[in-house]
């Protein structure tokens, strides 16, 4: 009885280890391993869906890497030299004419103190630079070639840069490195972290800007380069990186505000600026104007006699909320409107005027004016 026993339980346990290795042999799959190509979280980079390689194609043969150079006189043994000093990179943005040459666009900083400036193209041709002009203020220069655009060279489309959204693609093409050791026609690329940073300078800026913040890396020599959108659109030209305790803080110059100061570079060799009149500061409020709380905008400190906002009849603490129909939440704001607007345009503007005390305090109550000023060239 108890051989019986033993032998049942035998039976059963191979029986159960028949019906788990059957188990296990249906599990097996059919097909070869996935590999990376088909795996579904791996489709940004290797399907066809992602859009950076055609568009590092199309635009890599349209950054050069920009040399600057410097002449030099040796009183004592009375020889002349002309010597590299720095570079970085720079854009091809226009085309003259069929085969006439171009412009570049770069950093002001990159071509700051030099005497003469080279590009070298991606497919190793050199070519000579003339500097058109630049604006300190923005951190840009233009420079001029002449002849076909070697490589095959496309311009670079310019896109808006006000249209971009916090989150979305960002890609980086530039070269990185200096003198012998350049890593030509660098991409990188990330999001979009910031919008409209304020305050954001290494002194590359006499005039205040806002800019783009990217985690697509940089390094020294991506100065100039293009910061492009989905689309291959230039979008910003990268400016600044921290280089401090903080990872992936890049710093773009948007390109919607240096648009107009590119076509007076062209066409004038210089950026003129026109000028409201006012000095504004930021002030903190509700987005919307309340009985005894001025809204959020560019409030006026002071108003220059005879110039287009004194015209115009703005006064002091009165608060900018409108112009041109854009929203003014800070001082910044309304530097950027008057930027956009050229010489003898219009400029539209709702404003707030408060009631205040001998003290300076709100007594409650307000009026919403509508002005319209046209921005003139003062100094």
């Amino acid at each position: 009885m108890k051989h019986t026993t033993a032998l049942m339980r035998c039976l059963t346990l191979l029986l159960a280890a028949a019906m788990l290795s059957g188990m296990l042999a249906l599990a097996e799959p059919a097909t070869p391993a996935e590999t990376p190509e088909d795996h579904p979280g791996y489709d940004a980079i290797y399907s066809s869906s992602n859009p950076i390689p055609a568009i590092a194609a199309r635009v890599r043969p349209a950054i050069v890497q920009l040399n600057t150079k410097a002449e030099s006189w040796d009183p004592v043994t009375r020889v002349a030299e002309v010597k590299e000093i720095g570079g970085g990179s720079a854009c091809y943005i226009r085309q003259i004419g069929e085969g006439e040459g171009g412009y570049m666009l770069t950093n002001y900083h990159v071509v700051k103190d030099g005497d003469a400036y080279t590009a070298l193209w991606l497919d190793g041709t050199e070519t000579d630079l003339e500097l058109v002009g630049y604006d300190d203020g923005s951190d840009i220069a233009i420079l001029k070639f002449t002849g076909a655009a070697p490589g095959g060279a496309q311009p670079i489309p310019l896109g808006d840069s006000d249209k971009l959204q916090i989150g979305e693609l960002a890609i980086i093409i530039g070269n990185p490195g200096t003198y012998t050791e350049v890593f030509f026609g660098s991409v990188t690329a990330g999001i979009i972290s910031g919008l409209e940073r304020e305050g954001v300078n290494a002194d590359n800026f006499s005039h205040s800007i806002t800019t783009i913040q990217t985690d697509a890396p940089i390094n020294g020599g991506n100065s100039g380069g293009a910061l492009l959108n989905a689309k291959g659109e230039m979008v910003g030209i990268p400016t600044l990186k921290y280089m401090t305790f903080y990872e992936g803080l890049t710093f773009c110059i948007p390109i919607s505000v240096v648009k107009g100061f590119i076509d007076q570079i062209i066409d004038n060799g210089s950026v003129v600026r026109p000028r409201m009149g006012v000095t504004v500061v930021t002030l903190d409020g509700p987005d919307e104007p309340m009985r005894r709380y001025p809204p959020c905008g560019a409030q006026v400190y002071s108003v220059e006699p005879g110039t287009p906002a004194d015209k115009a009849g703005l006064q002091e603490k009165d608060v900018i909320f409108e112009a041109n129909g854009a929203r003014i939440k800070s001082s910044q704001d309304i530097v950027n409107a008057v930027d956009k607007c050229g010489e003898g345009q219009p400029m539209e503007l709702t404003v707030y005027r408060y009631n205040y005390d001998p003290e300076g305090n709100v007594t409650g109550g307000y009026e919403e004016l509508h002005m319209t000023l046209e921005l003139k060239i003062i100094d």
